[in-house]
């Protein structure tokens, strides 16, 4: 109410912590646009600075590329990488496969919330039970891929 020297202080270290943190998540020229007028991209990478700015060691990204554009899915595994390489711990739940090889040292694989398997991204590409989850198989044992062709 009397923002004495000490509450200024703070609010003037809140401000530029919240510019930096929009800077990192490369939205510090939209500073002033409101949340609803910013790109579903722009939206996300928000998302993702707002958790930021309670300094988190774990940090759970539930499909942050769900809904996006080829160009928005790249800029946000970039954005996932920086983080990772800055030493964060992340727990990523994602359909895009190819963003998830790229991005996780350990994969684990669920199946009707079944874990089916766990490993490098690799060895778990190629695991018979994933293939057979994630293609399926038609009734001659091809998978429904080769089904349709």
């Amino acid at each position: 109410l009397l923002r004495l020297p000490g509450f200024r202080r703070e609010e003037r270290d809140a401000r530029d912590k919240a510019m930096e943190l929009l800077e990192f998540v490369s939205l510090g020229d939209k500073a002033r646009v409101r949340f609803g007028d910013l790109s579903y991209g722009d939206q996300r990478r928000l998302e993702i600075a707002r958790a930021l700015a309670g300094d988190p060691r774990l940090l759970l990204l539930d499909e942050p590329a769900a809904g996006m554009n080829p160009t928005e899915t790249a800029e946000m595994q970039a954005l996932v990488a920086e983080l990772k390489a800055e030493g964060l711990t992340i727990l990523l739940i994602e359909h895009k496969l190819e963003m998830v090889m790229r991005l996780s040292d350990r994969v684990i694989v669920m199946d009707e919330g079944k874990k089916i398997a766990e490993g490098p991204g690799e060895a778990v590409r190629t695991d018979p039970k994933v293939i057979e989850a994630y293609l399926g198989h038609g009734p001659s044992g091809t998978t429904e891929q080769e089904s349709a062709a």
